[in-house]
C-alpha cells in the first residue's frame, strides 16, 4: 500500500462524438493523455464524462453508438448524462446497452417508481485500500420527445435527491472520500450546494458550449460525424467553507477536457487529503498525437 498517491481524474463533455483525425480535443487524443498518466507512479487514474459526448443528438443510424466503442477501449470509469444525451431515450438506451462502464445518474427516475431509471446513482472505487464513492446528479430538464403522452423519464429535484443519496451511502458504504459530479450545472442549480454535507469536491458540467468558429465539420469512417472545435472559454472555482470542516470545491468549466489531480496520505485506519489541482488541458491534448489503435477499431465497428 503506496504512503502517499494521488488519483487523477479526466473529465470529458461535450466532444459530441469527436473520435479523432481532426483539430482540436478528440477521444483519440485524450486516449493518447491517458496513456502517457499512466506511466506516472503512485497515480491511479479515473476516466469519466459529464455528457455531451456520445452524440446522441446527431442524425446516425448505425446500431453501435461509435464513441461508446472509443470509451470501452479507453477504459472510462464512468459517466453521467447531459440534455444532449436525453433528447433521445430510445437511441440512449440502445447506446449504453453496448457500454462496458456504468452511466450514472441518482435524479433521472422512472415516471412511476421514482427509482433510478440508468442504473446506480453512486459508484464505489477501491483505490489502494480507500474507498472512494463518486454520486451523480442531472442540473437540466427533461423535454419528452414529440407526440410522446407518457414521459419516459422523471426529472426528480436534484438537492433532495442527492442529499437522500449521500445519507444512504454514508449509513451503507462508509466511504472515505466523496466526489459529487452533476451535468448541465446552472445558477439556478446552485440550492443544491445547500446539502453537501460529508462530501469532498463537487465538479460540475456546464450546459453549454462556443464553437470558436474556425474548424469544419469532418469525418471519419463510414458516417461517423465530427463536430466542430470547441473554446476553453470560462473556468471559475469557489470555495465553500462548511463551519471548519475541510472545504467543499465547486469547479465549473466550459472546456472540453478537465485534469483534478486529488493528493492522499495513508493513515493508520483513515486517509489523509493532502489538496488537489484542477487544469483545463485543451489545448495540451489538441496538440497530441492520434491513438491509431482506437481510431483502427472504430473504422472496425463502422
Amino acid at each position: 500500500m503506496q504512503e502517499f498517491f494521488s488519483i487523477s481524474l479526466i473529465i470529458t463533455q461535450h466532444l459530441n462524438r469527436s473520435l479523432g483525425a481532426r483539430g482540436g480535443v478528440s477521444l483519440s487524443k485524450v486516449s493518447r493523455y491517458r496513456r502517457g498518466l499512466s506511466l506516472e507512479e503512485n497515480t491511479h487514474i479515473l476516466l469519466s464524462d459529464l455528457g455531451g459526448s456520445m452524440g446522441i443528438d446527431h442524425d446516425y443510424s448505425k446500431p453501435r453508438n461509435p464513441a461508446i466503442t472509443c470509451m470501452n477501449y479507453m477504459q472510462y470509469d464512468f459517466g453521467v448524462f447531459n440534455h444532449q444525451d436525453l433528447s433521445n431515450v430510445s437511441k440512449l438506451r440502445r447506446a449504453l446497452s453496448f457500454s462496458n462502464f456504468p452511466w450514472m445518474n441518482c435524479n433521472v427516475a422512472h415516471p412511476m417508481t421514482k427509482e433510478p431509471f440508468f442504473g446506480e446513482p453512486y459508484q464505489v472505487f477501491s483505490i489502494n485500500g480507500m474507498k472512494l464513492v463518486v454520486v451523480s446528479g442531472y442540473g437540466g430538464e427533461f423535454i419528452p420527445e414529440a407526440g410522446e403522452r407518457n414521459p419516459t423519464l422523471h426529472i426528480s429535484r436534484l438537492g433532495s435527491s442527492v442529499k437522500r443519496w449521500l445519507r444512504y451511502i454514508y449509513d451503507s458504504v462508509d466511504p472515505d472520500y466523496v466526489i459529487v459530479c452533476i451535468s448541465d450545472w446552472d445558477r439556478e442549480t446552485a440550492a443544491v450546494l445547500q446539502d453537501m454535507e460529508g462530501v469532498g469536491m463537487l465538479i460540475t458540467g456546464s450546459p453549454e458550449q462556443e464553437s470558436d468558429g474556425g474548424d469544419t465539420d469532418g469525418e471519419i469512417g463510414d458516417g461517423a460525424v465530427l463536430s466542430p472545435r470547441i473554446t476553453a472559454s470560462k473556468y471559475e472555482t469557489f470555495n465553500v467553507p462548511e463551519d471548519g470542516r475541510v472545504p467543499m470545491y465547486h469547479h465549473h468549466h466550459d472546456s472540453q477536457v478537465m485534469h483534478i489531480s486529488l493528493n492522499f496520505k495513508t493513515r493508520t485506519t483513515t486517509y489523509e487529503y493532502l489538496g488537489h489541482s484542477v487544469s483545463r488541458i485543451d489545448q495540451e491534448v489538441s496538440q497530441l498525437s492520434e491513438d491509431y489503435n482506437l481510431l483502427d477499431l472504430v473504422h472496425y465497428h463502422l
